[in-house]
């Protein structure tokens, strides 16, 4: 009996020293960058605007993206905090970057807070990561948005900014399809070739980013034609 009792007291004992091993192996995530940007939406035809914030992560955990279980965005000055789950945030694969987060938190009223923020990662393990950021984007109303109407088959477009992105939404708002867009006429076929925009999508907006602001601009959605 002392023979088994110490067998199985040298099981327990290796059996807890694993467990005390492997807790202190594990390690917590890590954020390895953040990209941050204001987005301005135009709210309506007569120019008026709305602010999100974008911010994404470019994250990494030692038992893998899938064990991240939330991220906390906090402005502690203004007392807001959103949190993102695995259904709430989108993730972006950039070669071997993954890339978790939002572009569309909003705030109360029509802009967001500037100034410092947190950006909390935990994992399934409790662990966590943490990475301040400022957002000091400028007082957007002095920038003009971008705007497209349609001429038939032909998207015209009026900006302001060097770079420019066709946004194509079908009728629930959702993105269907994105390509670069230039000031001036083109032609709906050279955004969505062989003719997809008419079954793909209901709508056309047009994004403009001002690099120096950070800080992009969407314009009033256009309804395509049938």
């Amino acid at each position: 009996m002392r023979r088994a009792g110490s067998i199985i007291a040298a099981a327990l004992s290796s059996a807890i020293s694993l467990a005390l091993a492997a807790s202190c192996s594990s390690s917590p995530p890590e954020i390895v960058s953040l990209a941050v940007r204001l987005i301005v939406l135009a709210a309506d035809q007569a120019g008026a605007r709305d602010e999100r914030l974008s911010v994404f992560a470019s994250v990494a955990d030692a038992q893998g993206v899938g064990d991240i279980e939330y991220l906390y965005v906090v402005h502690d000055g203004d007392e807001l905090c959103w949190t993102l789950g695995p259904d709430d945030w989108r993730r972006a694969d950039d070669g071997s970057s993954v890339w978790l987060g939002s572009n569309s938190l909003d705030a109360p009223g029509p802009t967001i807070p500037r100034g410092d923020y947190r950006l909390v990662m935990v994992d399934k393990a409790g662990e966590r990561a943490e990475r301040n950021f400022t957002l000091s984007a400028p007082e957007t109303s002095a920038y003009a948005a971008p705007s497209v109407r349609l001429s038939g088959a032909t998207a015209v477009v009026a900006t302001a900014y060097p770079t420019n992105t066709a946004f194509f939404f079908d009728a629930g708002g959702n993105v269907t399809h994105t390509a670069p867009i230039a000031k001036g006429s083109t032609e709906l076929d050279s955004l969505w070739p062989e003719g997809k925009w008419r079954t793909g999508a209901d709508y056309i907006a047009v994004y403009g980013l001002e690099p120096k602001a950070e800080t992009g601009f969407f314009s009033w959605k256009a309804r395509l034609p049938d």
